[in-house]
């Protein structure tokens, strides 16, 4: 099942229901940077906060061109902005209101960096956090992959790879306070079924992933909640992080 995406920010933004596959996005890697010019940070943006709102991004108090990003929305590629120290303002089209926002902090030169809008809690207020994505042990030998649940109304919840549980009871944006579960995990390439199931049942969170996963490339695997006129359902959708 294939779900279009809202295309109002400044890169194409693509939502993938389960069952759709696997979407890929460049990564710009260290060796496809020009390191002579000016020193720049390489980001992308998530909004997936349900709860929430579209949002417009301010870095250092300076907008960035390119429109709000809808609910459920996120980048396919980094964009790279100047390095340095700043806060990051997520604020609502309609009102210019802040939404959530990032205290002031580094972005390092040729630092990659995920901006995620998020609820932790049901009806709980939208909150965001910068994760720093590590792409230093990434080699040819394997695939890596890393999970987030971002489902407020999805408590918690097992992680399975061909039938084999494989993280235990996932809490919502519990990658926010324990970093360990923003760091890439190797495992060997190959065709995999992916499934998120409520923690300590077989009932799987809407519908399996399918999809083979490459040498020497980082996915990010995510659970995403969507509210509709029939309530709220629940998608397990893969970003692929590529050197190409």
């Amino acid at each position: 099942m294939r779900k279009a995406k809202l295309q109002a920010i400044y890169l194409m933004i693509f939502f993938i229901s389960l069952g759709s596959g696997f979407t890929s996005c460049t990564k710009v890697g260290a060796s496809g940077v020009n390191t002579s010019g000016p020193a720049f940070s390489y980001i992308t943006t998530m909004n997936l906060a349900p709860y929430g709102d579209s949002a417009n991004v301010y870095f250092g108090g300076n907008e960035y061109p390119g429109g709000a990003i809808p609910v459920g929305s996120y980048s396919t590629s980094y964009f790279k902005v100047a390095s340095g120290s700043f806060d990051v303002e997520f604020k609502t089209p309609s009102s210019d209101s802040l939404l959530a926002e990032i205290p002031s902090s580094p972005f390092d030169s040729l630092g990659f960096y995920t901006l995620i809008v998020y609820n932790d809690s049901s009806n709980g207020i939208a909150k965001a956090a910068k994760i720093t994505d590590n792409f230093s042990n990434v080699t040819n030998d394997s695939a890596y992959i890393r999970f987030f649940n971002l489902s407020p109304d999805m408590p918690s919840v097992d992680l399975y790879i061909n039938s084999t549980k494989v993280q235990s009871a996932r809490t919502p944006a519990d990658n926010i306070l324990n970093t360990f579960y923003n760091n890439f995990q190797a495992i060997p390439n190959g065709y995999y079924t992916i499934e998120a199931k409520q923690a300590g049942t077989n009932i799987v969170v809407g519908t399996v992933l399918n999809g083979s996963l490459l040498n020497g490339q980082v996915y990010t695997i995510f659970l995403e909640e969507l509210h509709g006129n029939s309530g709220n359902s629940f998608g397990l959708s893969i970003l692929q992080f590529s050197d190409n």
